[in-house]
Parts: structure tokens; C-alpha cells; sequence
């Protein structure tokens, strides 16, 4: 399976590679290819994630009433969710597909003469320079950390900072997932010392755009509030101004209501006068 993903992306690269020559943007064509085709999982994780960030309150409420009782919090916990909608599995389920999509770029590049034409295809980011070969591995040893080869760390430094700035934004702020925050950059640095640089570059770049779309659904949900609030603002208005308008309608026909009245009432005592002079 990791193999047919592997030449899938093999045949996607050669061809971006045909218009575009660089490998580096080839990867990151590739990427944005990705993304679009998992939009809709990740949208699903972002909606997941402020959903949980907005019942947090409620649930550390559940947390902080079973404490005692870890079965009674669990049924609870549970319960609640169901009540909510809320799927703890929808922000997995993009992880899970990236997964394989992560095994197959690796494969790819760690064996890219099964997969790819290099006879062709020029392997460096700077192709004039043959600065940063993308299919390299860092070497991590002391006698390269001053070396030119030390210019490959940045990657993975910036993969561990691109990391921790997503997961900050799509974490919710309980205190048993600010362990994650914190482990998954330090994690993704760390492996990425292991990784070709194209992979890398591959990884930092999905979470550029996680970013950007996390951003962007933020921004439109609030259009979105926005809209609804001065809607309802407006239906508000209209039903006070309409309600005005009917008192004011009503008004002067209460007005000859109240003539009529006081004519009656005056006319009473003048025909009990006639009545009595008879």
C-alpha cells in the first residue's frame, strides 16, 4: 500500500516537475494538492476543535462534580457529548489520513530512483548553487554541526515552530492536552533530523496552510455571527417599530373612543332634565 501511494505521488511530482522544474515547488504544489483534497476532513477537525474549546467551561463544570468518581465522570462526559453532537474522533481523523500520506512522500524520497526519473528530475532546491538537496538526510553528528551541512537544522526547527503554532490554535486549553501542545513540536523536531528535507519542506508547508485555513473558517464563522446577530438586531427593530406604528394607529381611534364617551355621558343628565319637565 505505502509503495502504490509512494508512485501515485511519484507520477503527480514528475508531472508538476514537466511545467515547473523545481523540485522544491513541485512539493509544494504537491502539498496544496493535498490540502484542497483534504479540506473537508480538516474543516471538520477546526469545527471540532472550537466546538470543544466553546463546551470546555461545561465540561471541566462535569470534571470538577465527579471528581471522586472517574465512572460516574466518564457516563457523564459521555452523555454530554452525545447531547452536543461532539465526535472525539473527528480531530483524529485527519491525522490518520495524513499518516499514510506522510509513509508514501518518505518512501518516495528515500527511495527516489524506484519512483522517480533522476536523470531528469534535479533534486536541489537552489538547482544553479546544488544548494540543499531535498532527498538528504541531516547529519546530526558534531563534526557537521558547524559545517555547511548545518544549514539543513533550520528545517526542522521551523517544522517544530510551524507544529507548535497550529497546535495552539486548534487545542483546546484543557490542561490534560497542554502536555501535546507542547510534546508533538518537540516530537516533529526531533524526527524530522531523520527525514529527507523534501519531507520536511512537505511538512511545514501543511501546517502553513492548516494555519491559513484554520484563519480563514475562524474569519468567515465570524462573518457569519456577525450577520446573525444584526439580523436579529434588525427583526428586533422592525417588531418595535412595527409595534409602535400600531399604537399609533390605535391612538386617535382610542381618542374618539374616549369623545364618544364623554358625549354619552354628558348626553345622560340632559335627557333625564327633558324627562323630568314632561
Amino acid at each position: 500500500m505505502i509503495d502504490a501511494i509512494a508512485q501515485i505521488f511519484g507520477v503527480v511530482i514528475s508531472a508538476i516537475y514537466q511545467y515547473i522544474p523545481n523540485f522544491g515547488m513541485a512539493i509544494i504544489i504537491m502539498t496544496v494538492m493535498v490540502k484542497l483534497v483534504t479540506f473537508p476532513l480538516n474543516n471538520k477537525q477546526i469545527q471540532s476543535a472550537k466546538r470543544m474549546q466553546v463546551l470546555q467551561p461545561e465540561m471541566k463544570k462535569i470534571q470538577q462534580k465527579y471528581k471522586d468518581d472517574k465512572e460516574k465522570q466518564n457516563q457523564a462526559m459521555s452523555e454530554f457529548m452525545r447531547e452536543n453532537n461532539m465526535n472525539p474522533m473527528a480531530g483524529c481523523l485527519p491525522l490518520l489520513v495524513q499518516f499514510p500520506i506522510l509513509i508514501g512522500i518518505f518512501r518516495l524520497l528515500r527511495e527516489a530512483d524506484l519512483f522517480l526519473d533522476m536523470s531528469v528530475i534535479n533534486p536541489f532546491l537552489f538547482q544553479k548553487a546544488e544548494l540543499i538537496d531535498l532527498l538528504a538526510v541531516p547529519d546530526v553528528s558534531m563534526e557537521n554541526f558547524l559545517s555547511n551541512v548545518s544549514i539543513y537544522y533550520i528545517f526542522p526547527l521551523i517544522a517544530g515552530a510551524t507544529t507548535y503554532l497550529y497546535s495552539q490554535m486548534s487545542m483546546s486549553t484543557d490542561s490534560s492536552q497542554k502536555m501535546l501542545l507542547y510534546m508533538m513540536p518537540i516530537m516533529i523536531t526531533v524526527f524530522s533530523f531523520s527525514f529527507p528535507v523534501g519531507l520536511v519542506i512537505y511538512w511545514i508547508m501543511n501546517n502553513v496552510f492548516s494555519i491559513g485555513q484554520h484563519k480563514l473558517i475562524v474569519h468567515l464563522d465570524a462573518i457569519k455571527e456577525k450577520e446573525k446577530v444584526s439580523a436579529k438586531a434588525e427583526s428586533a427593530e422592525l417588531k418595535s417599530s412595527g409595534e409602535k406604528e400600531t399604537k399609533e394607529k390605535e391612538a386617535p381611534k382610542d381618542k374618539v373612543a374616549e369623545k364618544k364617551d364623554k358625549a354619552d355621558k354628558a348626553a345622560k343628565p340632559r335627557e333625564k332634565k327633558g324627562k323630568g319637565k314632561k
